[in-house]
């Protein structure tokens, strides 16, 4: 979970995307581990070095739980009172306990919302939401009766946010959210130009359309909800497909249960913690599959690479049908998602230590103060990343930069060699050609939110 900074609007709480912005960040924590930063009415600390991240990522005394009930209270308007069940979460997302909590284990909020997600979206959901996505997008694709003649298309973000932002919706929340409120893509949307507002806390005077669009999405997902648990079956008669119809998934009427059941929580709070979560998906896949999809429409070389190969991955009984094992394999295309991941996604990861101060480098940072880790400021440390001697710089998109080749020293997403222990653990049958790797960047890439804790 980040700090909302992410979406069409690329707002930012802190800006540090420009040259001159990060330019003066890196000047003004020379040296520092990490940077005090003196806000209105708190302190926090912005956490730099891929060294000092990684630690911060590694740290079972830290959590977010806080950081959390800041968005959900003022970016999707949970209450006060079910807000503070996630402000006393000070036991973590993992499975044990941070020393020195006594939260009861039904109000581990958060370790119970990463479980349930962990499973649905990486465990044994992860196949099923992979084959209803595949589903829906294939329908989708078909019924938009695409020729072999090129269309002008006059606004590209608006056509990834309406065609694909709807099938993301379906194939996580299921097709009744749609059903029941078919204006909530377009509104999800138009919130997301208006949720650094409310992340800023500007009262409804000063901007009164981001809180009555904000509403409309609340209510559709009150009445998703309502209507999904008076229609889907009772648990001891229900079949996938009913889930699938009515929740999404399994994982999602579980999580709707769950959330229910933690302390001070009621329809209206899971409600808007549904809200955040779908903002959260289909402003994190959109945008950046319309990144992944520009830079291969821009690069006639890697274009014609992937037109050749896609080709032989193609399913006989469906031309937009691919063998999805094969695919997720593919070298160039695992690069350059996690370029896209590197170099199109700007978040602030947030962390706190609740119950003793914690040591960064050479600074100490008070026990509860906010620390965040910039992922532009990680995504373009020089220290750490291969530009090939400033041939591919950092601020521009380049799509073998996690590819390494066993033929030349100078290739992978590193510098100083730290690609030298994934060649070695090759065989002598895969050695000549290039693969993908992600060795020695822990710290340094932060694409899902951080090690431990961040969202599958």
């Amino acid at each position: 979970m980040g700090y909302p900074s992410r979406g069409r609007q690329g707002a930012k709480m802190l800006n540090v995307s420009d040259g001159s912005h990060k330019k003066r960040w890196e000047q003004f924590g020379l040296g520092r581990a990490a940077t005090r930063v003196a806000l209105l009415n708190n302190d926090l600390y912005v956490v730099h070095g891929a060294k000092n991240v990684a630690e911060i990522f590694r740290n079972p005394s830290v959590g977010v739980a806080p950081a959390y009930g800041i968005a959900l209270k003022h970016c999707f308007g949970m209450s006060r009172k079910a807000a503070q069940t996630y402000f006393a979460d000070t036991s973590g997302s993992r499975p044990r306990p941070i020393w020195g909590s006594n939260v009861q284990p039904r109000n581990r909020v958060m370790y119970r919302t990463h479980e349930n997600l962990l499973q649905g979206l990486l465990g044994s959901g992860l196949a099923p939401a992979t084959d209803r996505f595949e589903r829906y997008w294939t329908d989708h694709l078909c019924s938009m009766d695409i020729s072999s003649h090129w269309v002008e298309y006059p606004d590209l973000p608006e056509f990834f946010e309406a065609n694909l932002g709807k099938i993301v919706v379906q194939a996580i929340f299921g097709p009744a959210l749609l059903s029941q409120s078919p204006g909530f893509v377009r509104d999800m949307w138009a919130f997301d130009q208006v949720v650094m507002s409310l992340a800023k806390r500007l009262p409804w005077i000063c901007i009164p359309q981001a809180y009555i669009v904000r509403r409309r999405l609340f209510q559709y997902v009150k009445r998703w909800h309502t209507f999904a648990k008076a229609s889907s079956p009772r648990a001891e008669d229900v079949q996938e497909d009913d889930v699938n119809a009515f929740w999404g998934s399994k994982t999602i009427r579980e999580r709707y249960e769950m959330l229910l059941d933690v302390e001070s929580q009621d329809q209206d709070s899971v409600a808007s913690t549904d809200l955040g979560f779908i903002w959260a998906a289909v402003t994190n896949v959109v945008p950046s599959a319309m990144t992944l999809t520009l830079q291969v429409c821009k690069n006639a070389t890697v274009r014609s690479e992937l037109r050749e190969d896609l080709a032989q991955m193609i399913e006989p009984d469906c031309r937009l049908k691919f063998d999805l094992q094969k695919l997720e394999k593919h070298p160039l295309l695992l690069s350059m998602y996690a370029e896209t991941l590197r170099f199109g996604v700007q978040i602030h990861v947030p962390r706190n230590a609740p119950h003793a101060d914690i040591a960064v480098g050479n600074v100490q940072i008070p026990q509860s103060k906010l620390m965040v880790m910039n992922t532009w400021l990680a995504h373009t440390d020089e220290t750490v990343w291969n530009t090939k001697k400033g041939s591919h710089p950092l601020d521009g998109f380049w799509p073998q930069r996690f590819l390494v080749d066993p033929k030349d020293p100078s290739s992978g997403p590193t510098k100083k060699g730290y690609g030298i222990r994934d060649r070695a653990m090759k065989t002598d049958g895969e050695c000549g050609n290039a693969f993908f790797s992600t060795e020695g960047l822990e710290g340094a890439w932060i694409p899902f939110g951080g090690r431990g804790i961040g969202l599958p």
